[in-house]
């Protein structure tokens, strides 16, 4: 009789349980993947923008009564147009309709206008006696009847009196701080009038005056960063340059060429703090001339140069940015900017060199009035000049540099500040403190996690394993605190002292080792299982011996200092919160991890394995070498990249124990800067989507990529690992 094999059903109650956790599994899984997707995405999303190209926008034209101007501006909103006529009659109109706000008669005739700089609402007017007058709008907000309105207004922000300036024909103004410099030229004949202690609404305090001859026929003047020092140039591209910090003792600090080759120069202008001029010649080309001032020299370099193919007959420099616009003979509007070295966009106009081109405060905007009373305004679309491939991940030669470099400075106390915004520092400094963190805590997590699992008595292991794996539970906010203000100072009095650890440690254990062999074998079999127990006394012993000898080491090695003698014989500068200090403590933090991971992987080893192995005559570090390490080879290799990933994305510790200085230095005695611990530093203070702001969500996006790019890597090996050794 055939018997009948029958398979009991599972009960409902055990079913049911299964497809619940089988779905809540699911859903868990399809969550984290979600999530992950998300969190790309929304990185994605802010990063994009600054991805768009910049636009020259179609030109806007208004109508307005038939006035010659000699200035053109727009308000700081963009909401009002401001004309300055040559006939003295300065109007206010809406930039929504074109219609007239408010008008006042000055009663001059005026030759030139222009901004004070590095004002946007106050400006300088010379009338054809050579007369200066200073004029301001402004634009009163007030609101009737819940209804807002703009009341455009002119004031005088000193007085309303002219300042006779006597026979030039070029002038500039600049207010920088306090003190107001007003320099006119007539052919090779300077005048610098300087007032001090100058405040706007109140009148202009005493003044002091010098004249003197320059080397070149001034056909620009313009004056330099903070009122110390001018620029004079000819039409040949000859510069004269000289110290007016004081005008007792006015000193040339350079004199030479701007031209390049047999090119004319057409048209000259000073950059957003005027420590760089722009030229353009009669070939197209655009150069940026830096001033590189130092003890020995000031000297000119042209740190870069576009091409514009036609003729360059004007250029227009932003108000509060580093950009510009250049002007061609054939109308084409061309939108540059420096730092980043890009040509961002260009249009054809029928704008000429007399037009007085301006660009809006906020740089959103080109007004270009016509002789015949219509005005052109052209929409500028350019929110993130400054970012491009080059000027995020390449050497940038920036202003008053020597050499390009990498940087990162995202702010000053300066508004004419040139952004630094190369990632490539964070990209160095988030893999050194990596790499010396896991230096560090590597070799003693795994040989710890080894020595746990296959050498350590039970009793021990379980009291050192759960006790290890505690220190996860460490804040690393504390492990920061602890490493910048208690370790740092420590190592920098004891640099000799802690460096002789790696000397005595070894050799303690050495010899420890060589008379530990010598006992007899039934006192070492007693206390097999027992050895880190045994030797924990020896270690804290090295370390005491390592600090008590650490004085006489650095006299006898590093002649008595061994910060100097690093500085002066390796040129390694020490600073006292370095890669040294991160290594150790992030070292600290990761351990606990890696041990974890690596330690259950290798006591997870078959026990059937090890006995096979050591039935067949090899012997236990054989074993372990041959069977147990290859086996839990996959669990040891997540241990160390699950530890990288920490070590690369840790945020406070290296916030808190390095100086966050964005130096490409692998030096283990200077700090670094990380892409967490930058983004943790700055992401408060920065300006919701301006450019600083979405570069650090760049670099957040870079740093997930790089530890999904690891981690995907680590995985297929890992897999690869498992495939290869799993079946032993």
């Amino acid at each position: 009789m055939q018997k009948e094999l029958h398979v009991g059903r599972l009960s409902s109650r055990r079913h049911w349980t299964n497809v619940l956790t089988r779905y809540t599994v699911g859903v868990g899984g399809a969550a984290v993947i979600g999530a992950i997707t998300l969190i790309f995405a929304y990185l994605l999303w802010v990063v994009a923008p600054i991805l768009l190209p910049a636009d020259i926008e179609a030109p806007t034209e208004y109508q307005l009564n038939d006035r010659e101007a000699a200035l053109m501006d727009v308000s700081e909103n963009g909401e009002v147009m401001f004309r300055i006529g040559n006939d003295g009659v300065v109007e206010f109109f809406s930039i929504e309709d074109g219609r007239g706000l408010a008008a006042y008669d000055l009663k001059l005739d005026i030759t030139r206008a222009q901004r004070v700089s590095p004002l946007v609402d106050t400006y300088a007017l010379l009338d054809k006696d050579n007369n200066l007058l200073f004029i301001k709008a402004d634009y009163i907000v007030n609101f009737v009847d819940g209804q807002r309105r703009l009341s455009p207004q002119l004031s005088f922000p000193f007085s309303n009196r002219s300042i006779p300036m006597g026979d030039i024909e070029h002038f500039d103004v600049q207010l920088a701080d306090d003190d107001l410099v007003i320099a006119g030229v007539n052919g090779g004949q300077l005048a610098l009038t300087r007032y001090k202690n100058t405040e706007l609404g109140y009148p202009l305090p005493g003044s002091s005056q010098i004249s003197l001859m320059s080397t070149v026929t001034a056909k620009h003047v313009f004056l330099g960063p903070r009122n110390q020092w001018i620029y004079l140039l000819d039409d040949a591209g000859n510069i004269d340059v000289l110290s007016i910090k004081s005008l007792q003792r006015v000193t040339r600090l350079y004199q030479g060429s701007l031209a390049s080759g047999d090119a004319n120069i057409t048209a000259v202008a000073p950059l957003l703090g005027r420590y760089s001029l722009i030229t353009g010649d009669d070939r197209g080309r655009i150069v940026q001339w830096s001033a590189l001032v130092n003890a020995d020299e000031t000297r000119f370099a042209a740190i870069r140069s576009f091409d514009v193919e036609s003729p360059v007959v004007q250029l227009v420099t932003e108000p509060r940015r580093k950009g510009f616009l250049s002007l061609a003979d054939n109308g084409e509007l061309s939108l540059l900017y420096p730092t980043s070295g890009r040509l961002l966009d260009q249009r054809m106009s029928d704008l000429t060199a007399a037009t007085p081109i301006a660009v809006a405060p906020r740089s959103n905007l080109l007004i270009a009035p016509k002789s015949d009373g219509r005005v052109m305004t052209y929409g500028l679309d350019n929110e993130h000049p400054e970012i491009s491939w080059g000027a995020l991940w390449a050497k940038v030669w920036y202003e008053g540099y020597d050499e390009p470099i990498y940087s990162w400075q995202s702010s000053s106390a300066d508004n004419d500040f040139e952004p630094k915004f190369s990632l490539a520092p964070l990209a160095f400094g988030t893999i050194k403190a990596a790499f010396y963190a896991l230096l560090f805590a590597v070799p003693i997590a795994l040989m710890g996690a080894v020595y746990t699992a296959y050498f350590m008595a039970p009793a021990m292991r379980a009291l050192v394993k759960p006790g290890i794996e505690i220190m996860a539970a460490l804040p690393t906010v504390i492990l920061g605190f602890l490493g910048g203000l208690w370790l740092a100072p420590i190592i920098e009095a004891n640099l000799s002292s802690v460096l002789s650890i790696f000397v005595f440690l070894p050799i303690g254990l050495f010899l420890f080792a060589l008379g530990w062999s010598a006992l007899p074998d039934k006192w070492i079999n007693a206390t097999s299982g027992w050895y880190g127990l045994i030797v924990t006394p020896l270690i804290l012993f090295s370390v005491y011996l390592a600090f008590l000898y650490g004085p006489f080491f650095e006299n006898a090695f590093f002649d008595g200092d061994s910060r100097a003698w690093f500085l002066e014989v390796l040129g390694l500068n020490y600073d006292q919160r370095n890669a040294l200090v991160v290594g150790i403590v992030m070292g600290l933090a990761v351990i606990p991890t890696i041990f974890s991971i690596a330690e259950d992987a290798v006591y997870a080893v078959p026990d059937h394995l090890v006995r096979g192995s050591l039935a067949l005559g090899a012997t236990p570090w054989q074993t372990l070498v041959k069977v147990v390490l290859l086996t839990a080879s996959p669990g040891i290799f997540s241990a160390v990249m699950i530890g990288m990933g920490r070590a690369v994305g840790e945020t406070m510790i290296v916030l808190m124990a390095t100086g966050n200085t964005p130096l490409m230095d692998f030096n283990i005695f200077e700090g670094m800067r990380t892409f967490a611990a930058n983004i943790a530093v700055e992401l408060p203070e920065s300006e919701v989507d301006s450019s600083h702001y979405r570069i650090l969500f760049l670099a957040a996006l870079v740093l997930f990529l790089f530890t999904f790019v690891i981690n995907t890597v680590a995985e297929v090996v890992r897999q690869r690992l498992r495939q290869r050794y799993g079946s032993l």
